[in-house]
């Protein structure tokens, strides 16, 4: 359902959302392991939503190569959904896994700033300032101090960059993700951070095909060129 989506993609955000690239580093802690349990619960126009799942986000270099992984469920109507969600980050590249679909799709930074992913691009001070967000106090979690941030509906606790918990309410659905185990400074290697050995495929390929439909031979290839020469630049 389409509150799910929203509550998924808010959740990636806010694990992922220091910038992709503008900065040497994403986080002052050059690498980490945090694992998150999440809820969701509330009453949506008259329908009871209950969910829950874990999470988990691991990350070297600073934070410039981070994974995240995140396996719900959610019952609505007594209808329970299963969904499983990956997407990592490296060096100002994002790559969000379709495991229906068995597909990975790369983003640029550049074809970020174009699709439902551009939050992603954000550091969390743009978009707590962009939001009109503000401090508004310290508190700890799992013994880590952090600074407590407010933006409209969202509140973030943030160590050193990293996000430790969230509390959200969208449409009457309060979802909550905290850490419950926190590894800092330990070995992490390109193996932690695998992805599934699925085909790649480019944003641009995407946008490509889906604006190409109906389109003539001729049309289409004019427009392959165009994306070559986009992404080239």
């Amino acid at each position: 359902m389409k509150h799910r989506k929203i509550l998924s993609t808010l959740l990636i955000t806010l694990a992922m959302m220091s910038t992709l690239c503008a900065q040497p580093q994403r986080y002052e802690v050059k690498s980490g392991a945090i694992a998150y349990t999440i809820t969701q619960s509330g009453n949506m126009m008259g329908v009871i939503v209950n969910g829950k799942g874990k999470a988990k986000t691991l990350f070297k270099a600073w934070g410039n190569i981070e994974l995240h992984t995140e396996e719900s469920s959610t019952t609505t109507m007594g209808r329970t959904e299963q969904e499983r969600q990956m997407t990592k980050i490296d060096h100002g590249k994002l790559f969000v896994v379709d495991f229906d679909e068995r597909v990975i799709y790369e983003y640029t930074p550049e074809m970020l700033k174009n699709s439902e992913y551009e939050e992603f691009a954000k550091t969390a001070r743009e978009m707590i300032d962009a939001t009109g967000g503000k401090k508004i106090g310290e508190e700890k979690v799992m013994g880590y101090p952090c600074e407590v941030w407010e933006m409209m509906s969202v509140k973030l606790w943030l160590y050193k960059g990293i996000m430790l918990k969230s509390e959200a309410e969208i449409m009457g659905i309060r979802h909550t993700t905290t850490a419950t185990k926190i590894d800092l400074d330990i070995a992490v290697s390109d193996d932690d951070l695998k992805l599934p050995d699925f085909p790649l495929k480019s944003a641009s390929e995407v946008m490509m095909e889906k604006e190409g439909e109906g389109l003539t031979p001729e049309q289409m290839q004019q427009m392959q060129e165009l994306m070559k020469s986009f992404s080239a630049s």
